[in-house]
């Protein structure tokens, strides 16, 4: 399956089209495994221990507690959410490259302990894992690519019960064109799209009115920045013109703004 890593590495002839920083591939295949693997719940703490900084405190076993009524808030679930999903948490690997080129497998979360009063929550995190999270949340002036601002909140205060599937996907690679595209603009073909959302519509109009309008109306509701975007058209044969590519637009959510000002 493709990732917005794949679709942001395509061959361009403007060489400073593309500013990818060095760490973005460990971002990028961290938050795919858990979309991959229809683990949004892993997703969020994945993104909650990267993001949270010196805030975050393990003990010598990998224990990371949090105060159940404080961890639902910050990730915008409910207990019944979230104790129907920690089980699904904890099937999710990644696949990580050391910097020598050594290739290895790591399953993040692996077990999960309540407190007596139900009050607490436990979960152990694998050493390789917490090094992960620990370098996605080291703040440098090197160039290299750290968790933003806007995936974190953006992608934790999405309600799970209540967006479309393919939302979280749609809302990173928007972070992707957002952040490491000149333009905040990029052309993808129906093919390079179908392959990011593992779906096979053949028509156009079968993309846009089952995941497009769909994923839109959900980043318009809750994320900081939304996107336009319309099909293009080529010329097949002897036929009418198709649309064969989608050029996607990032822009600021004005939807947003005026939600949250009560207008």
């Amino acid at each position: 399956m493709a990732s917005p890593l794949d679709i942001m590495n395509k061959k361009t002839n403007n060489y400073n089209e593309y500013i990818i920083p060095k760490k973005i591939d460990l971002a990028i295949n961290l938050i795919q495994s858990f979309i991959s693997n229809n683990n949004p719940l892993g997703l969020k703490f994945a993104i909650l221990l990267s993001a949270s900084r010196k805030q975050i405190e393990y003990d010598n076993n990998g224990k990371v507690v949090f105060d159940i009524e404080l961890l639902c808030k910050l990730l915008n679930i409910d207990r019944k959410y979230l104790n129907s999903n920690l089980s699904k948490m904890k099937e999710t690997k990644y696949t990580y490259v050391l910097k020598d080129g050594t290739v290895g497998e790591t399953i993040p979360f692996h077990t999960h302990e309540y407190s007596p009063n139900n009050k607490t929550l436990s979960i152990y995190v694998s050493s390789r894992a917490k090094e992960l999270f620990t370098e996605l949340a080291e703040s440098k002036n090197d160039g290299n690519y750290q968790f933003t601002q806007a995936i974190s909140n953006n992608l934790l205060k999405l309600d799970l019960k209540n967006v479309h599937k393919h939302t979280l996907k749609m809302q990173m690679l928007l972070e992707m064109i957002r952040n490491f595209t000149h333009s905040k603009r990029k052309e993808i073909s129906l093919e390079e799209l179908n392959g990011y959302f593992g779906t096979n519509y053949k028509r156009w109009i079968d993309l846009d009115r089952k995941i497009l309008q769909k994923v839109k109306n959900d980043i318009d509701s809750n994320s900081s920045f939304s996107f336009i975007y319309e099909g293009k058209t080529e010329l097949q044969g002897t036929g009418r013109p198709k649309v064969t590519k989608v050029i996607i637009d990032v822009i600021d959510n004005e939807n947003l703004f005026t939600l949250n000002s009560g207008a």
